[in-house]
């Protein structure tokens, strides 16, 4: 696998996987990382590349000034360290082809993300770092950076979840008439489904075209109604505004699949799914029901597209599923990290 560098495709093309970028920490959880990006690699015929990153010891100085070794040659001595423990996580995975191996010095998030923009990377895959002893996975500052900053897709793995993603939810927000933003929310949304059917690499694999839907102004029409029966008045609006969304998620689904190539649309199932309540509580609700291995989320970081960003409820979401996750960008996204500054 030979890292190449390539053009980015203009915004309207389709999403794909080509340059993987897998985040070492240098840790015996490495191994299973490596067999599993290795194993997408081959499926998807892409580049791949391991990064870890050191991050120098707060303490740095008084550790120079107690050894007798320079910053620097500590440094050095780390760098060697992560070299040396990724070799042997990857000789202990028995890799078909070593993939490049990077190790850089700094913030962690900020080397990732500066790594992405400046190599065209298309997907960052990591392990999720828990944080809770009980359920869930409260995601480490690393990981919250990533996914508010990172301008390509983050998969966040679980350990020893299948390499072979079978059952895919693409969480889908198609209630444009209620964004600022309706070309970034339909971008969005085909990028969330692109990598959900990328994602979704089983034979025979699903994907729940999932959207979340509630009546808002039901109590309003409870206490306005000036029809006879408030009751049949307030289920007749419900009726209608779940009919609405029907009919969107329906055609969002007939143009997910005639975005799937033929080979795609023979070994996945798409099916449209909608639900009444809130996300937070919905997603994951209908992750542990469906037994999900992977959940695709849209992550933005500014108002105007309801339900999508990576605010109180994506985190709500994000840190109460019990399956590894991907988030996606819209297509115009921009990192606040720069290639060769922080943020």
């Amino acid at each position: 696998m030979i890292w190449r560098r390539r053009a980015k495709e203009v915004q309207d093309e389709a999403l794909s996987f080509e340059h993987l970028l897998v985040v070492c920490t240098a840790e015996e959880s490495d191994e299973e990382l490596l067999t599993a990006a290795v194993h997408l690699a081959d499926t998807w015929n892409a580049d791949l590349t391991l990064l870890a990153v050191v991050e120098p010891p707060a303490e740095l100085g008084w550790i120079a000034r107690a050894t007798g070794a320079t910053a620097t040659e500590i440094t050095d001595r780390l760098i060697a360290h992560y070299e040396q423990k990724i070799t042997t996580l990857a000789d202990n995975a028995a890799l078909p082809v070593r993939p490049k191996t990077i190790v850089l010095v700094g913030k962690p998030f900020l080397e990732i993300i500066r790594y992405v923009i400046t190599h065209d990377v298309d997907l960052v895959i990591k392990i999720a770092e828990q944080l809770t002893g009980v359920g869930g996975y409260l995601f480490a500052s690393t990981d919250q950076h990533l996914l508010r900053k990172c301008p390509c897709p983050v998969w966040l793995r679980l350990p020893e979840n299948p390499y072979a993603a079978k059952t895919v939810i693409a969480a889908v927000d198609i209630n444009h008439a209620m964004t600022a933003e309706p070309e970034t929310l339909a971008g969005l949304n085909r990028r969330i489904v692109e990598a959900a059917v990328h994602l979704a690499t089983a034979q025979n694999a699903v994907v729940h075209l999932l959207h979340v839907w509630d009546a808002l102004g039901e109590g309003l029409v409870r206490l306005w109604s000036n029809a006879p029966d408030p009751d049949e008045a307030v289920a007749k609006y419900v009726n209608e505004v779940e009919a609405n969304h029907a009919r969107a998620l329906d055609t969002l689904a007939d143009q997910a699949r005639s975005w799937m190539g033929p080979d795609d649309a023979k070994r996945i199932k798409l099916l449209p799914r909608l639900e009444r309540g809130a996300a937070r509580d919905i997603i994951p609700q209908q992750v542990h029901t469906l037994d999900v291995d992977v959940l695709v989320m849209g992550t933005i970081a500014r108002t105007g597209v309801p339900g999508l960003l990576i605010g109180n409820t994506a985190e709500d979401v994000l840190n109460s599923v019990d399956c590894s996750v991907v988030t996606v960008k819209p297509p115009n996204y921009v990192s606040p990290v720069q290639s060769d500054s922080g943020s």
